[in-house]
């Protein structure tokens, strides 16, 4: 168990919470893929774990990967983001948040660490073993993905959405807890991109907001466009999953959040009720975004012609 999940699971308990995870799906030169036969389910599945606060994806998928299995793994794309709920035996339930990062062996030894993992195995393609419905989903994305497109769950989320954040803050105080959000891009014909003028006088993409239980991280976007701008919005393209030491943050009440995804989705019938909005060039968003965004959006992604962004 990870320290970032020992601390949260001490003051939530059993309660379904939403955690992020990180997942490699590793393939060798014959295109099989590796798969962990796990001592809590005694099922098959892939190597990977939940994130640890300043860590990145890839990061947390070598790590967990290295750990588990004793291979040393190098990231080669992001996968996609599928979205689970999950009972584990001891009685702790989770809904899944889960990057899925294709990964390839660059050195290490195999060997199950014979607490988590009881073995290690490749299996190939038309021979895999039976799996959940999450992990054959991240097998299934990384054979079938094509020109790079960054899977995604259809949109899923509950109009009478609750305050899960507000009771999992009376539990965990104001301390950095990893959260999955989401916001969204939307540009118009002209190539321009929306931002709303905040109250605090910044400027920022909107919408944007943290996943609440019941919901996919498109089924966020939807909710927040409705509530902070009237944006219907229908998702189109998930440019890529972000997170890492310069994702912390600090709000007023002095609560902490490390974030976690970064969405391109197209919007229809913008009209703003309670901010400024305005559309602006791309070029312009340097001084306006964080640096690794702006990186991202300022090569040409924001274009159809680039459908992926990656944080390394």
């Amino acid at each position: 168990m990870t320290d970032y999940l020992k601390w949260i699971r001490s003051r939530v308990g059993h309660r379904k919470i939403i955690l992020v995870y990180a997942t490699a799906v590793i393939r060798n030169e014959r295109g099989e893929i590796l798969f962990q036969r796990r001592s809590d389910f005694d099922w098959w599945g892939l190597p990977g774990g939940v994130l640890e606060l300043g860590e990145t994806f890839e990061e947390c998928a070598a790590r967990e990967t290295l750990e588990e299995s004793g291979y040393v793994v190098e990231p080669i794309r992001q996968i996609g983001s599928p979205d689970y709920d999950v009972r584990y035996p001891n009685g702790d339930e989770a809904q899944q948040y889960t990057v899925a990062i294709e990964c390839k062996v660059v050195g290490g030894c195999p060997h199950p660490d014979g607490s988590e993992t009881l073995e290690n195995r490749f299996f190939a393609p038309d021979q895999l073993p039976n799996l959940p419905s999450w992990y054959a989903a991240m097998a299934r994305d990384c054979l079938n993905q094509k020109n790079g497109t960054l899977h995604f769950d259809p949109p899923r989320f509950d109009s009478n959405v609750g305050e899960g954040w507000r009771d999992l803050r009376a539990l965990t105080g104001t301390g950095r807890i990893i959260s999955p959000g989401a916001l969204a891009v939307i540009q118009n014909d002209r190539g321009e991109v929306l931002l709303g003028l905040h109250h605090t006088g910044l400027w920022g993409i909107l919408p944007a907001g943290l996943m609440e239980i019941g919901e996919s991280i498109s089924g966020t976007l939807i909710r927040e466009g409705r509530e902070e701008i009237g944006v219907e919005i229908a998702p189109r393209e998930l440019i890529g999953c972000f997170t890492g030491r310069d994702a912390f943050h600090h709000y007023e009440d002095g609560n902490q959040v490390v974030g976690d995804c970064v969405g391109k989705w197209k919007g229809k019938h913008v009209a703003g009720k309670h901010v400024l909005l305005v559309f602006l060039f791309p070029f312009y968003l340097f001084t306006l975004l964080p640096a690794s965004l702006y990186t991202c959006f300022s090569k040409g992604k924001l274009n159809d012609e680039q459908n992926s962004c990656q944080h390394r």
